[in-house]
């Protein structure tokens, strides 16, 4: 490979990979719609996927890894590898992440939407930087044509995977935090990482046996599209859930820290757009931010009302809701700002 061959394959290998990724983190980070997540927090995710996340799965992958003798051993080598493998390497090298992130700011994982979105980073970030060593070996190997085929299926048809495997991981971790007892923790968890990595399983092996059969391509088609519409379901149901608790949660607070207006508004993304318009057009940006940190604060007071009412008794919880409840306060009397 010639030196102008390398630089313009890394330019165009990297903007292949990061500019669906960009556009697919984008929707991905509008379906979280109540409750914004920190943007450092997403970022972590992100650069976790993108940097350990790789090296871990490199590092299991060979320790791991199966041997072997004589050539008509070579597909069987590669298909347990990639089948068996790799998923766990990978899923776990990602899980990792979302583990230390569920331990150290648990308080940001309020519910399942949240473990998606998070699992969803990680994912994303695995895949950018997966990809490009991906799209620089078919530059290598066959050319630019090689090259245009491995962009298309990868950033394209499967450019969904990573995020969507590890999603289901995530949003067992979000589940998690809204169960009673610790072993139904770890279950939760255990239940999604297995998921992720049954659904990683059946992509891989349906890729690694295209050589042989196309039907081996139609699996992995079949498989990625029914894992992309259960996470898309799962959202949607996450989104109603959420919903409810915002509906429940705050009806004790009407008439004391919310008008019954604002209680209607807060349920939904028009009302909450509308809270945010109106505030802009009668007392400018520093209403429309008042407002803003209003809807941020009563929701953040919901979901913990929730979180103590399936968790049970919790000093800590209890404390955060008091806190909150104030704060609460705090932020209705800047709404006259």
């Amino acid at each position: 490979m010639t030196p102008s061959t390398l630089a313009f394959g890394l330019f165009f290998s990297f903007l292949a990979t990061a500019a669906p990724t960009a556009l697919w983190i984008g929707i991905a980070w509008r379906c979280d719609r109540y409750e914004r997540e920190p943007a450092p927090l997403l970022i972590a995710s992100f650069l976790w996927g993108a940097i350990p996340a790789v090296i871990l799965a490199l590092v299991f992958e060979t320790l791991f890894g199966i041997e072997g003798d004589g050539a008509g051993a070579s597909l069987a080598r590669e298909v347990a590898a990639a089948s068996a493998i790799a998923p766990v390497a990978e899923e776990l090298a990602k899980a990792a992440g979302l583990l230390l992130i569920w331990l150290i700011w648990r308080i940001e994982y309020d519910g399942v939407l949240d473990g998606i979105l998070y699992g969803a980073l990680v994912g994303f970030g695995f895949a950018v930087t997966e990809n490009l060593f991906y799209f620089m070996a078919a530059l290598g190997e066959g050319g630019w044509g090689q090259w245009g085929v491995t962009v298309f299926l990868r950033s394209v048809v499967f450019g969904l995977n990573h995020a969507f495997f590890t999603a289901f991981t995530g949003a067992a971790l979000g589940a998690a935090h809204l169960i009673r007892s610790r072993l139904g923790r770890w279950l939760a968890a255990a239940l999604g990482l297995g998921a992720a990595i049954v659904a990683h399983g059946v992509h891989n092996f349906g890729v690694s046996v295209t050589s042989v059969s196309i039907l081996g391509l139609g699996l992995s088609l079949i498989g990625d599209a029914g894992g992309v519409l259960l996470v898309v379901l799962i959202i949607w149901l996450a989104q109603r859930q959420e919903q409810r608790w915002l509906r429940i949660e705050l009806a004790d607070e009407v008439g004391k820290l919310l008008e019954p207006a604002e209680h209607q508004a807060l349920q939904t993304v028009k009302g909450r757009w509308q809270m945010l318009a109106q505030a802009r057009k009668q007392g400018g940006m520093k209403a429309l931010a008042a407002t803003a940190h209003f809807q941020e604060t009563a929701t953040e007071l919901a979901f913990r009302k929730h979180r103590a009412r399936v968790r049970g008794p919790d000093v800590r919880l209890e404390q955060e809701i008091a806190e909150l409840g104030a704060r609460l306060a705090t932020r209705r009397a800047q709404l006259g700002v």
